[in-house]
């Protein structure tokens, strides 16, 4: 982005800070633009390492004109916008140098997001680059996308924790409690949070009622991106808290229900495919977009919802009832299906719309059986084949990162393709080449 003021150029890409790829794609194309203190509430708001944001800020404080903050509900207003912002710059730096200092009658701890809960660590730890490996020993960077870092003092008087990723990179610190009587002179309530959401500015978004959409995440292990269908936006307001909407939600149970959604500077298009509960979304969608009337949504979220009830309450694959697929009724063969099958190299119905005959040719190939075992062991929901698979794509992907003559492109495809077909993809199964390519790097 390029701005102008009093014939003076600026390039600082702003967009590149809006959260959204669609947002941010949608103003550039607009060509929005912004003053300094709309562009500091931007970088604020981003989830942008905190590193970059200083980097950011300092630019702003550098090459773009000063002003008065403007004052709302619950801040006064600034004189100098330049001021502030080197005030917050050198808050957060010293709170940060502050949480790494190891201190007597203080302890380290770390905890990462695992199926909807906290797992802290085993032991304390006296200093943060401690207690930052530990977790990385325990954790692999797909369990481990976001880890929180806790310094306790004793006798229960606060603390402070950061969140970063796996890589150490650092988007957050937050206070616990007072810590006043441990850092005399900081006022840790001073500067939090200036521009995380204390603010309303205008961004434009392109969404419209009927669009669904998802506010995208890097989910932990056992959590999911929540998907909903817009109602309707905020284009106005008070605060950051306003820059929010509504919209339609499916419950756990497959139950429609109406929610605020979150900011929509993080919205985006959902582009997978909808699944499961999930698929009622798209009926609501149809709906607000008149496509189809009240009777066809209905109707259809009758079906979903007992569907989902039947496949999540009356399962067929869990332990003491398993029932693989081809044991199931509707994929029975007949005689004269089974030697169809055998005479033409078919599919069997199980695997019939998720792999096409070549894909299962190249399975029996890599696993120097035939193509009726393969499809047997495809019946258990991909079985091992899916472990196989995953370890070709890890194969291939080494062999091209080392120069390997072995590589072969089309053998990876393959494997991947598999994987789709199945809802998988190579990340979180085991990869033997892991630790060599990290330390090649």
């Amino acid at each position: 982005m390029t701005t102008k003021s009093e014939g003076k150029a600026y390039s600082m890409d702003i967009y590149s800070f809006i959260n959204s790829r669609d947002v941010a794609a949608h103003c550039r194309e607009i060509n929005k633009t912004w003053n300094t203190f709309e562009m500091a509430v931007i970088i604020g708001r981003s989830h942008r390492p905190m590193t970059e944001k200083h980097t950011a800020l300092c630019e702003l404080i550098a090459d773009h004109p000063d002003m008065p903050t403007p004052k709302n509900m619950y801040e006064i207003s600034y004189d100098s916008l330049h001021k502030k912002l080197t005030e917050i710059i050198e808050y957060e730096e010293r709170v940060l140098a502050l949480f790494k200092i190891p201190e007597q009658g203080a302890v380290y701890m770390h905890k990462v997001r695992w199926h909807g809960e906290y797992k802290y660590s085993h032991s304390a730890f006296n200093s943060f680059e401690t207690a930052l490996a530990d977790a990385r020993d325990r954790w692999n960077q797909i369990e481990a996308h976001e880890i929180i870092i806790e310094k306790m003092f004793t006798e229960n008087k606060g603390g402070l924790e950061v969140r970063l990723d796996y890589d150490g990179n650092l988007y957050y610190i937050e206070v616990h409690g007072d810590c006043r009587g441990h850092f005399s002179d900081t006022d840790f309530h001073r500067e939090w949070g200036f521009f995380d959401d204390m603010f309303y500015i205008d961004i434009p978004v392109p969404f419209k009622r009927g669009d669904i959409l998802t506010i995208p995440n890097t989910p932990a292990p056992g959590e999911e991106d929540h998907i909903f269908v817009l109602d309707w936006i905020t284009r106005e307001g008070f605060d950051g808290t306003d820059m929010i909407g509504w919209g339609f939600f499916v419950s756990d149970d497959g139950i429609l229900y109406g929610d605020h959604t979150g900011y929509y500077d993080c919205f985006e298009y959902y582009r997978d495919k909808l699944k499961d509960k999930e698929c009622l979304l798209h009926y609501v969608s149809l709906y607000l977009k008149n496509e189809i009337s009240l009777p066809e949504l209905l109707a259809m979220q009758c079906r979903i919802m007992l569907t989902h009830q039947l496949n999540n309450n009356l399962r067929v694959n869990v332990h003491g009832r398993h029932i693989l697929e081809y044991q199931l009724a509707e994929n029975r063969l007949t005689p004269e299906e089974k030697e169809k099958i055998e005479q033409t190299n078919g599919l069997m119905p199980w695997v019939a719309g998720k792999l096409s005959i070549h894909q299962v040719e190249f399975l029996a190939k890599e696993t120097g059986s035939d193509t009726e075992s393969v499809q047997f062991e495809l019946s258990d929901g991909g079985g091992y084949l899916l472990g196989m698979s995953a370890g070709i794509v890890h194969d291939e992907d080494h062999y091209s990162k080392t120069n390997d003559s072995r590589f072969n492109f089309e053998r990876r495809a393959i494997a991947r393709m598999i994987l789709e077909s199945y809802g998988h993809t190579e990340d979180g199964w085991i990869d033997k080449h892991a630790e060599t390519d990290k330390d090649e790097a």
